[in-house]
This record gives structure tokens, C-alpha cells and sequence, in this order.
């Protein structure tokens, strides 16, 4: 099994990346609660949403690690922009398996960003604030390697 972080900014290309280079892996998106939060009718509900969608993505992932097969590669997607973040969901993996886990981190240049996005003013503030949170990741926190990718637009 390869269990591969693919993390960046919104809008840095992780989805295009994965599609291209992991066309057969289980794709594990963490934001699987965001739709509910927008549809939230208060703030009490989106704190509870947001509560429990930690806890759920944790248990979702560990459960597709231990059904997966020895060849299966398992990607995750998502910003992980601060360590604390990273660090959840790679003590999540560490409690199911030894498998080494990888990390790709997506640092496309702002060029390349406004062309992925053709242009859209608004969603480049988005990934300049993204961009800006980011803390970048390092072996210490549990990653066997960490590769740095620019994205490109095909």
C-alpha cells in the first residue's frame, strides 16, 4: 500500500495533479462536510458540523487503510495548510498502518495559479490567502518524504 498527502493552497492544482499522476488511487477528500456548513441554518449547527467532520473524515480514512489491498495507492487532498492539521490526520494513519506516508506539497507560482483559474480575481484572493496561512511541512511530523511539485495547466 502508498499513502500519499497531496496538500497546497486552494486553487494550487491538487485535484489536476492527482488526476493526471494517480488516475487509479483511492482519492480521499478531507472537505467532505463544506457543503453542509453553507447550508447550516446557524451558527450552533456549523460549529456542531464542523465538531463532528474532523472525527468523520478520521474514521472514513482509517476505515478505507485497513480495507485496502497490499497494491493500492490511497491519496488524501486537502489544504492541511498548518502542521496541527497535518498532524491529526497523520496520527489517523499511524494508528492503522506502518506504512510510510509521503507528502506532496503543491507550490505552483502565481502565474500558474491565474492561469489554472483562468484569470478569476476573486478565487486568487483565495489561494493568496490560502498561500499566506500555509506552514510548510517537514520530516519531523511523521512524513517519509515530502516532494515540492509545480503544477502544470494541460
Amino acid at each position: 500500500m502508498r499513502i500519499v498527502f497531496v496538500i497546497g493552497p486552494a486553487f494550487s492544482g491538487k485535484s489536476v495533479y492527482i488526476q493526471r499522476e494517480f488516475p487509479e488511487a483511492t482519492w480521499i477528500k478531507i472537505s467532505t462536510f463544506e457543503k453542509h456548513v453553507f447550508e447550516a441554518e446557524s451558527n450552533l449547527e456549523v460549529n456542531q458540523i464542523a465538531d463532528n467532520a474532523q472525527l468523520y473524515c478520521k474514521a472514513d480514512l482509517q476505515n478505507r487503510i485497513r480495507k485496502a489491498k497490499e497494491d493500492e495507492v490511497i491519496i488524501l487532498e486537502h489544504q492541511l495548510l498548518k502542521k496541527k492539521q497535518r498532524a491529526f490526520f497523520l496520527d489517523a494513519v499511524k494508528e492503522v498502518t506502518d506504512t510510510p506516508v509521503e507528502c506532496i506539497v503543491m507550490s505552483p507560482t502565481d502565474e500558474m495559479v491565474k492561469k489554472l483559474i483562468q484569470d478569476i480575481e476573486q478565487l486568487f484572493i483565495f489561494y493568496e490567502y490560502d498561500k499566506g496561512k500555509f506552514e510548510m511541512p517537514e520530516l519531523d511530523e511523521g512524513f517519509a518524504s515530502i516532494k515540492i511539485e509545480r503544477p502544470v495547466k494541460e
